[in-house]
């Protein structure tokens, strides 16, 4: 017989490892942010979105950035509950979930996305900690996560888990979480929870900055605002023969009249840069680049493009079963100039004027897939390089059409080399930048893409005969907000005496601005990226009437040697050391009393000591 204290030691060892099992299986779901049966609550409220709020299309206390964001009935559970949410610019937020300070939360759902390009898309989660006077008290961020692709007929399709966890800092009393997407692909999101637990991701908050803390300007040189003046330039291959109703104010015109007129533009626009030596950016299609066609070149395939329709607010049918390029006249610049500008390429680069794309088939680019879009790409960079232009860095969407590009679209685009592009859509769910009722953009700065960040989405305002007021006024906001606009037109639409007078209008005053850096919009865009990347570190701020110097380290960061840099001190400069060495008070590097401009090479850490 087996004792009875044998019996008691093996039920007391089996009931450990037991409670053992339980508390490694209720360590593990909460790591993983999952359920745990009277344990582990949903702490977010409205989780299963069956409240309805006061616009009948979203839960309570659930809200977006823009429009696109609405209840949807794809859902996880059966239910047919879920949310759903459009555009690169926008986003899906929780209602306020209560938090203690030094817990840690985790944030767990699933997300799926139709299209018809066949790509998937990425999501990433954002943590906004609160206090009890709901201000904010830092934000953090997951990597982007991968979302799964739903297709017609697949009903077991997969969808994908979205999670994130992280230490709610001091002070924290509630929290709110975003749901950002990388594309303008439409997601379902579903099954979502808020819980105490998970595995949380070390962040380290942005501590309040001192008052007497030393700071970056935004521009080089001291300047306080930043102009691109640029130009759709277009032959008559372009959005001329192929012209959309919507956002073209020239639709109904002769298409080879205003290919004559884009090419005079080239001229006329020219005449009013040259006093003031402006360089700008002439965002150029592909036929711009040919002395002709008389060997009767294919270009991208010879692409149909059924998407062009009238259903899509173009003029006609015709281009859903004509090839793109049919109407080509296989002639040359001398015999048919409307229609090839390559003769036009000699005089902007005499000049230094900036060429870039404005794709090479004047195409829809959110109606397009990936695939198209690297074959137009390519067909850019080849014929730019036949006439020594390099490959391009920006693109200015044709009829704006950024609305619509897929995650994949996005990843051709920076993966050839793109840093910035503009005439982005005006729609809300697919536009960073908000504008007042005159049109002006209330934060003109150039914005990282969304999981593209090595591109700069850049704003714009459409400088006309009728807008040349506001065009100055949108200068004017740049300036308050140490900012940059776009100041855009075809060059057909600087070629009468109005128009060309509106245009030198505002010309004269931006060049008559001493703290205006004009460029074109690349090097603005490239500046702003390289500039997010100098730190500065190590501040030991010194206390007034001490006698003492204000300590700190500039460093760069990019790969890019920058001159200009200018930094602002909290007091005039009497005395300077950089890396050790003193500067004479005559060659103190001074825009102004409390301002110093530097130049940091590529990777360097500079060393300052700086004396009121």
């Amino acid at each position: 017989m087996v004792s009875r204290r044998l019996l008691l030691v093996a039920t007391i060892f089996c009931l450990l490892v037991g409670a053992l099992g339980v508390a490694l299986f209720v360590q593990q779901r909460v790591g993983e942010c999952r359920a745990v049966p009277l344990l582990a609550e949903n702490l977010l409220p409205n989780a299963d979105l069956s409240q309805p709020g006061e616009n009948p299309r979203m839960p309570q206390g659930w809200r977006g950035r823009a429009g696109g964001v609405e209840l949807g009935q794809f859902a996880i559970d059966g239910d047919r509950r879920s949310m759903q949410l459009l555009g690169i610019a926008n986003y899906v937020q929780t209602p306020a979930i209560a938090v203690q300070a030094g817990r840690s939360y985790c944030f767990s759902g699933f997300a799926i996305t139709d299209n018809d390009k066949g790509s998937t898309t990425r999501l990433r989660l954002s943590f906004d900690w609160r206090d009890d006077a709901n201000q904010p008290l830092g934000e953090a961020a997951t990597p982007w996560q991968p979302v799964s692709l739903w297709r017609e007929g697949d009903a077991g399709a997969a969808w994908a888990p979205v999670n994130g966890a992280f230490v709610a800092p001091p002070g924290a009393t509630s929290l709110l979480v975003r749901l950002s997407p990388s594309s303008d692909d439409r997601i379902y999101l579903d099954g979502m929870a808020v819980r105490a637990g998970g595995n949380p991701v070390e962040t380290a908050y942005m501590p309040s900055l001192p008052p007497n803390m030393p700071t970056l300007e935004p521009w080089p040189d001291g300047n306080r605002a930043a102009v691109a003046f640029t130009f759709d330039w277009e032959t008559t291959m372009a959005g001329l023969i192929h012209s959309r109703s919507a956002g073209d104010p020239n639709s109904d015109g002769d298409p080879v009249q205003r290919g004559l007129r884009m090419r005079e533009g080239v001229t006329t626009t020219l005449e009013i840069f040259r006093p003031h030596g402006i360089r700008a950016t002439y965002y150029a299609a592909g036929y711009n680049f040919l002395l002709d066609n008389l060997a009767g070149r294919r270009f991208m395939g010879d692409p149909v493009f059924a998407w062009a329709n009238t259903t899509n607010r173009w003029n006609t049918d015709r281009w859903t079963t004509t090839p793109w390029f049919a109407d080509d006249p296989y002639g040359s610049y001398k015999t048919d100039p409307a229609w090839y500008f390559g003769d036009l390429i000699p005089i902007l680069q005499r000049e230094r004027q900036d060429i870039q794309s404005h794709t090479f088939s004047h195409f829809y680019g959110g109606f397009v897939n990936a695939q198209e879009w690297q074959s137009d790409i390519a067909a850019w960079n080849e014929v730019a390089a036949e006439r020594g232009v390099p490959p391009l860095r920006s693109i200015a969407f044709p009829w704006s059409s950024s609305g619509g590009m897929s995650d994949a679209s996005w990843e051709v685009l920076a993966a050839a080399g793109v840093r910035s592009v503009t005439r982005l859509s005006d729609q809300s769910q697919y536009n960073f930048f908000e504008r007042d009722a005159n049109g002006i953009v209330n934060e003109p700065h150039c914005r990282p893409l969304p999981g593209h960040e090595q591109i700069l989405a850049c704003p714009d305002f459409y400088l006309t005969v009728a807008s040349a007021e506001r065009a100055i006024a949108q200068v004017q906001r740049a300036q308050a907000v140490g900012g940059m606009i776009d100041l855009w037109a075809h060059t057909e639409e600087v070629v009468t005496p109005e128009q060309i007078a509106a245009w030198t209008r505002v010309v004269d005053f931006v060049a008559g601005q001493p703290d205006i850096w004009v460029a074109p919009l690349p090097e603005l865009a490239d500046w702003q990226a390289a500039l997010s990347q100098v730190r500065i570190e190590q501040v030991e701020a010194a206390a007034p009437d001490t006698g003492q110097p204000t300590r700190f380290t500039l460093v760069n960061g990019s790969n890019r040697t920058l001159e200009g840099v200018t930094l602002r001190l909290p007091f005039a400069v009497t005395r300077l050391v950089l890396n050790g060495d003193e500067l004479s008070p005559a060659n103190l590097p001074l825009v102004d009393p409390q301002r110093l401009r530097l130049t940091l090479q590529a990777g360097e850490r500079l060393e300052v000591q700086v004396w009121p």
